[in-house]
């Protein structure tokens, strides 16, 4: 073999070798590149302009991301956390106070109205118990979405735990002990009889109304009884409205606000649904009063010609 034949076999062994080189070099690099690396990188620097209060780098990295709004930006804020619990010490704390604070909302908060001042005592009780019923209505509501949005923030900060740590034996515990007391706080908005009772009302205000619009005289009575009837319910419903709230905000309020605190990053609690029950109630009402009298003029158009 001569020496040109002897470099020309080796030639391509040093081929191999670079060539096996560069496929390690690519691989290396495909690793050091993962999506969850810039991400995390992303996030960190955002946490650290906002520190800094730089504003317009702040602003140049949202933009990178796609914020356009204050929800976005809240969002973007909330991603950046990536502790699990940002006051790890004072959770227990605070999950015990949530806890007495729902107990003592669940045995008080559908209790009757103290006191109904300013009302007829030949009414009085059939308003207390429209009242409570709709207390009820509201109170329960409420306590049944509470439990299950702080069973699923929960759950899903455990699912962010390392396994093992502190955070996780805390938020587990805590997720078990809310998925055992659910049940029980799961009760029905409305007590049954209130559905037999509204059943049985409206069966018979509606046989009422056929009979009474078929004379001048039986319309102006009813459209005169109805709308009285139709202010008292709308004092009942705002009424109910402000003792659910003032319930909710005594007993619930603070100490759920003290632990989404301690968690960190994870918005407001969820509020009641007094005062956008009661604009319902409110507009439904205004529109039963349109409706009606609209409905009784027909009638006596109908029955003049």
């Amino acid at each position: 073999m001569t020496i040109e034949d002897s470099a020309k076999t080796t030639k391509p062994a040093k081929g191999v070798v670079k060539r096996g080189v560069v496929a390690v070099q690519v691989e290396a690099n495909e690793e050091e590149g993962l999506l969850i690396d810039q991400l995390g990188e992303r996030l960190e620097s955002l946490q650290l302009l906002r520190g800094r209060g730089d504003e317009s780098s702040t602003n140049q990295l949202l933009e990178a991301f796609g914020s356009s709004g204050v929800i976005e930006d809240q969002m973007l804020k909330e991603l950046s956390s990536k502790e699990p619990l940002r006051h790890t010490e004072r959770f227990d704390e605070a999950h015990r106070q949530a806890m007495r604070a729902l107990e003592v909302f669940d045995r008080n908060g559908s209790r009757p109205p103290s006191a109904l001042t300013k009302v007829p005592p030949l009414i009085k009780p059939v308003a207390e118990r429209i009242v409570q019923l709709l207390i009820t209505f509201i109170v329960r509501s409420h306590q049944k979405r509470l439990v299950k949005q702080l069973r699923q923030l929960y759950a899903l900060r455990e699912a962010n735990s390392p396994v093992g740590s502190d955070d996780y034996q805390l938020l587990a515990t805590a997720r078990i002990q809310v998925d055992a007391i659910t049940p029980d706080l799961n009760k029905s908005s409305l007590p049954l009889p209130a559905f037999l009772v509204g059943g049985a009302a409206i069966s018979g205000t509606l046989s009422v109304l056929g009979k009474s619009l078929t004379t001048d005289a039986g319309r102006f009575a009813f459209a005169a009884g109805f709308l009285v009837v139709g202010l008292g319910l709308f004092w009942c419903v705002l009424k109910a409205a402000g003792i659910a709230r003032s319930r909710a905000r005594i007993a619930l309020d603070g100490s759920f606000k003290a632990l989404y605190e301690v968690i960190g990053d994870a918005g407001n609690p969820p509020k009641d649904q007094a005062k956008l029950f009661a604009v319902i109630a409110s507009i439904l009402l205004l529109a039963i009063w349109i409706v009606v009298p609209s409905i009784i003029g027909f009638q006596a158009i109908k029955t003049a010609l």
